[in-house]
């Protein structure tokens, strides 16, 4: 979340997403599919894994919302938006507060949550005085 827009940066290594981007199903159609938990990727299946890696530039302020789809299948984008415009100044409340929401609504599967904010910008200094410094902030 940059300000009061939220933007997903990632994507699921699904079957189901990769119909989703194909263009043979919709959003909408794919909340219904019976194909929600079939992974194309996943550590644990075969002895190398190919891994995704993308660099984002940040800025002071953002918030970066780490969660499983037991948090994404239950509370819509415009929702998770809402509970942290409101909430981001206590992440720890906001993430509770996610999780309880995707509870209330039914809590399917299991909801893991994490949030970050970033505080500066990067790179950090990383002199032994900054390092000191930092200890006190």
């Amino acid at each position: 979340m940059r300000g009061d827009e939220i933007s997903q940066v990632t994507k699921d290594h699904s079957l189901l997403q990769e119909q989703i981007d194909a263009g043979m199903l919709t959003k909408e159609q794919a909340k219904h599919s019976s194909n929600k938990n079939l992974v194309t990727r996943a550590l644990g299946i075969d002895p190398a894994v190919e891994t995704e890696i993308h660099e984002y530039a940040t800025l002071p302020g953002d918030i970066y919302l780490l969660c499983s789809d037991g948090l994404s299948d239950m509370v819509n984008d415009e929702d998770i938006g809402m509970a942290l415009q409101a909430l981001g100044a206590n992440l720890e409340l906001a993430a509770w507060q996610l999780v309880q929401r995707a509870n209330d609504k039914g809590g399917r599967d299991n909801v893991s949550v994490i949030l970050i904010r970033i505080l500066r910008e990067y790179p950090a200094e990383r002199g032994l005085a900054s390092r000191i410094f930092g200890w006190f902030r």
